[in-house]
């Protein structure tokens, strides 16, 4: 394993004479070698970790400041792991590259573990238009040009950058021309093709329609779909309203469906791989309508649409929930001032002016029903919403009694509220106006932002959980500072009466999923404990199928009592077998690969006083 720290951002003396500590994570129980403590001197030496190790968190910690990082084994020798700084911003330098005034396109390739920043809209600087800095995530190395030969063939600005294969795609955008109305602006129809080993290659793909101020995303399937922004027919501007694919094998674009027309719109790949897009507006500047919809996996038209309850706003943020559903926060309304104070408070808007009745939030399910969520204390006009581990996304926006000075927030499920993160004095932390933060991973994230004279590339590591946690006895595992509240549990929707926890975990109907937050299984096993007042075992799901339930029952034997055997559940590739009272049903069949862990309720309430996930078939 080696060890790299973002240059600018390296381990400070005190912390070297500190021992790191090395946890590894993988599809095998628990045990004693799975941690190790050593000298960061001994850097590189031989760990006796499991061979069935696929991931490595890492930690160094003097008391007062800590690195952190976590890192997952691909397919080659040894493993590359970058310490952030953790809960304090890294400015990452990029050799004079990215120019100021906005408009680059930010990107990340997942496979490659490549940030990428194409772009942007500095009229004073040139070669900033043309310019790329690629940021590798595993080992903090930067390559940034300038105007060079493998730059962008194009001046672009405000384009999109989305994963296609090993490489990754540069779409649309604008040639960038100052004192110029926007809707004179001619956009884009190419897009340009990045080799993370090589630069821009030259190749470029024609699409259908030319669009800027747009939003794309990467289907399940690999395709890149483009949503939205503003192009042309003849001479004349309007809002795009024709999605368009890209395929990653042929190099060829194609037309999709027809939605609503949105400029500047969000759109995100949500946990069941739909397509969610919201926000925007329309080419006179006033709000889209419906506030969101939904789009299926493969990028057509569905039929869902967010509540009518969730009004349009300017730069409402969005971000993903489990199950498929989306929080909604803030953003200010459409109208003028109705005084002069009312207008000092609309000055924070980019557009528009602050809600009469408030800033508000929403829940909203995969179905399109919107839930309240709390946001007492907080000034949401222009605030960016950011994904975060146990179903907890953060929020970035203002407390009511300092609106100009960022804080973040975090969202709590189960309270359906945000609550303030102290992060100490003069943490940097994304701003409006700027291109919308990449997440690298969940608690990770890059953004842009602008010193005085020139624009800059930042990093963020809030948290290290990921997909190979090893999690035990979670019912009983409390958030340290909220006890009410479950660790890495998560509803994927708003509870109502479906769920409750208080010590023990309640589900009453299969209204709501409680899902094993961020984490997905291999061969597991999967053990409950019961209050004796249950009436029965929860149905557990594992991928999309509940095992349980009707289709696969638990095994019938004698009810209640406190010495009865735990509802046992044994996955072994295809097959898991339930066990109860004693007695074994014969194996139901599951999905292939790896697969997430959800409870529900049954026909009959069920207490859980115990949930131990055990990352083996035992």
């Amino acid at each position: 394993m080696r060890l790299h720290t973002v240059v600018g951002c390296e381990l400070p003396d005190e912390l070297r004479r500190q021992n790191l500590e090395l946890f590894a994570q993988g599809d095998f129980a628990a045990t004693n070698d799975a941690a190790e403590v050593l000298s960061l001197g001994r850097a590189g030496a031989a760990l006796k970790f499991p061979p069935a190790t696929q991931a490595v968190v890492a930690r160094v910690d003097d008391g007062v400041r800590a690195f952190t990082g976590y890192a997952e084994r691909g397919g080659g020798a040894g493993l590359d792991l970058l310490l952030w700084p953790e809960r304090r911003a890294c400015v990452i330098r990029t050799e004079g590259y990215p120019g100021r005034h906005g408009g680059q396109a930010l990107g990340f390739a997942a496979g490659s573990g490549r940030v990428l920043v194409a772009g942007g809209n500095d009229p004073l600087d040139s070669d900033a238009l043309v310019g790329w800095a690629s940021f590798d995530t595993a080992t903090g190395a930067l390559d940034a040009r300038r105007g060079d030969g493998d730059a962008l063939a194009e001046p672009r600005a405000f384009a999109s950058i989305t994963e296609l294969g090993s490489r990754l795609l540069v779409s649309g955008g604008e040639k960038p021309v100052q004192g110029v109305p926007e809707g004179d602006i001619e956009p884009y129809a190419t897009a340009e093709i990045f080799d993370v080993e090589r630069g821009f290659t030259g190749e470029q793909i024609a699409l259908h329609s030319a669009r800027t101020h747009h939003a794309a995303v990467t289907l399940a399937d690999g395709r890149t779909l483009l949503v939205g922004g503003r192009t042309k027919v003849g001479t004349t501007s309007i809002a795009q309203y024709q999605l368009e694919l890209v395929d990653p094998t042929t190099r060829r674009a194609s037309v999709g469906d027809a939605i609503t027309p949105r400029i500047d719109p969000t759109a995100l790949r949500l946990s069941d791989d739909r397509i969610f897009v919201g926000g925007g507006t329309a080419l006179d500047g006033s709000l889209a309508a419906p506030a969101g919809e939904w789009l299926t996996p493969a990028g057509r038209r569905d039929a869902t649409r967010a509540s009518l309850d969730v009004a349009p706003r300017f730069e409402r943020a969005f971000v993903a929930t489990a199950g498929g559903g989306v929080l909604a926060v803030g953003g200010c309304e459409d109208r003028p001032p109705a005084s002069s104070d009312d207008a000092q408070a609309c000055a924070r808007c980019g557009r528009g002016c602050v809600p009469l009745d408030g800033f508000d939030a929403w829940w909203i399910d995969r179905d399109g029903v919107a839930s309240p969520v709390a946001l007492e204390g907080i000034s949401a006009p222009r605030p960016r919403l950011l994904p975060g581990s146990d179903g907890s996304p953060w929020l970035v926006a203002a407390s009511a009694d300092n609106p100009e000075q960022l804080r973040l927030f975090r969202f709590d499920a189960w309270a359906r509220r945000f609550t303030s993160i102290d992060l100490g004095a003069g943490v940097r932390l994304p701003r409006p106006g700027m291109p919308a933060p990449l997440s690298l991973a969940a608690d990770t994230f890059i953004w842009l932002d602008e010193s005085e004279d020139a624009g800059e590339l930042l990093g963020l590591r809030l948290g290290t959980r990921g997909r190979y946690a090893q999690d035990l006895a979670l019912v009983l595992q409390s958030e340290p500072l909220d006890p009410d509240r479950p660790r890495h549990l998560v509803p994927t929707g708003p509870t109502g009466d479906s769920a409750s926890y208080d010590g023990t975990l309640t589900l009453r109907d299969d209204g709501v999923s409680i899902r094993v937050a961020d984490t997905d299984y291999a061969d597991v096993t999967i053990r409950l404990k019961l209050d004796p007042l249950a009436e029965a075992p929860p149905v557990v799901r594992l991928g999309s199928v509940a095992l349980g339930g009707a289709a696969c029952p638990w095994p019938t034997g004698a009810a209640g009592g406190a010495d009865v055997d735990r509802p046992t559940i044994v996955r072994r590739g295809r097959k898991a077998w339930l066990r109860f009272h004693g007695e074994s049903a014969q194996p139901c069949p599951v999905e292939p690969g790896r697969l997430t862990l959800a409870l529900t309720g049954g026909d009959a309430p069920s207490i859980v006083t115990e949930l131990e996930v055990v990352r083996s078939a035992e």
